[in-house]
């Protein structure tokens, strides 16, 4: 009940500083009045989640004693890789992760079951919902694909699965004024009660999530905006392991601002405001060094790929990763493995970006990120380990 009212009153917070926000943060009034509108339907649906978590404790009460064992975690900074791995992994049968389609609408069993029966009884009519999704997708999204590409039924970050609590870090690019969204990226130096909350919350998204799959599936999530919450992901589930991407920063800082402005354009930015970019730039230094803090802190729990390494050597970063965190390699994944490397060696992807187009240079970013080069190799480099023994210089 407290993490419900906390959700309406951020919603509410939200809300009237969208109203304002043609003043307070250069966005066009247009926006700002379609967000004032549309707002209340958005916040709508997440109570709907919460109607659904109510359901769930009467109609199917053995979701709380579910156990989550072992789950593995793809984390890293934004446009790292991350996206990738987590397809990757997708193919090993035994992980079940959030499909975009369950975080979104599916977050409770009830809905699912509801939504489960919904979409049985459209194939039983001939599919006319799923045809008109499938338009809509087509649509709407398409232009996305190069960007982070979209479906409904394919494996997603699950950062969505925190956007009842009003606590999803991608709302910053609608809201970036919201102190608890920044509070939320960097959780693990939040006081404990603020961390536990969290834990707390995502622990029974997951248990659900796997009580709706059936038992003995292991759970896998993606989540770049978990970066800043590893050591709050260890401690909420003692058996979990994390495989963290890395990346050229010059490379991912204009990828990562490249792949918002699209959306900060809808919702009535010009660009990428200066502030904004500076801010997540801060935040993606953070997360590289944290990560590798967190990493060197747990060795036998967290495995470090390079982006590079991953693009041309799936196969063998794979294995290695699985074998330094304890994971097994089944003969049906090892065989999805190296299908998955024949395809992703020597991959370009069509997305397109400059550092010019948002007033960045490369000796800028390089002196901003001179304690994230003295950290990490990145490329050809990090065929001698993703991160440089303590003390060596870069």
């Amino acid at each position: 009940m407290r993490l419900l009212l906390s959700a309406v009153a951020r919603a509410v917070r939200l809300w009237a500083s969208a109203a304002v926000s043609p003043w307070t943060e250069g966005r066009r009034w247009t926006a700002a009045l379609l967000l004032v509108f549309a707002w209340p339907i958005f916040a709508l649906l997440q109570l709907l989640h919460g109607v659904g978590f109510l359901l769930d404790d009467l109609l199917f009460r053995g979701w709380r004693k579910v156990e989550v064992d072992r789950p593995v975690f793809v984390v890293g900074p934004p446009r790292s890789g991350t996206t990738h791995l987590h397809h990757v992994l997708s193919a090993d049968r035994r992980f079940t992760t959030f499909r975009t389609w369950e975080c979104l609408f599916g977050l409770s069993v009830t809905a699912r079951r509801l939504l489960g029966g919904l979409a049985a009884l459209d194939r039983a009519i001939g599919r006319p919902l799923g045809r008109l999704g499938g338009a809509f997708g087509r649509r709407f999204l398409a232009d996305m694909d190069d960007v982070h590409p979209f479906a409904m039924d394919a494996p997603e970050e699950d950062f969505l699965a925190l956007m009842p609590p009003m606590q999803c870090f991608i709302l910053v690019a609608v809201f970036p004024r919201a102190p608890w969204l920044w509070r939320t990226a960097r959780l693990d130096g939040q006081p404990d009660a603020e961390r536990r909350a969290w834990a707390r919350y995502y622990r029974n998204c997951v248990k659900r999530h796997l009580y709706a799959h059936g038992s003995g599936m292991r759970f896998l999530s993606k989540n770049a905006s978990f970066t800043g919450s590893l050591e709050t992901l260890l401690e909420a589930f003692p058996g979990a392991v994390l495989l963290g991407c890395s990346r050229d920063p010059v490379r991912t800082v204009p990828s990562q601002m490249s792949s918002l402005a699209p959306g900060l354009s809808v919702v009535g930015f010009d660009g990428v405001p200066e502030d904004l970019r500076d801010r997540l730039t801060a935040l993606l230094k953070f997360y590289y060094l944290h990560q590798a803090e967190v990493a060197e802190r747990h060795p036998d729990r967290v495995a470090l790929l390079d982006n590079h390494a991953l693009r041309d050597r799936l196969e063998e970063v794979v294995r290695d990763a699985f074998e330094r965190v304890g994971l097994e390699l089944t003969p049906q994944f090892a065989a999805a493995l190296a299908e998955a490397g024949q395809a992703s060696r020597g991959f370009r992807s069509g997305h397109r970006y400059a550092l010019s187009d948002f007033g960045l240079d490369e000796g800028r970013l390089q002196r901003e990120f001179a304690p994230v080069y003295a950290r990490y190799r990145f490329g050809d480099e990090a065929e001698a380990g993703v991160l440089r023994p303590a003390g060596a210089a870069a």
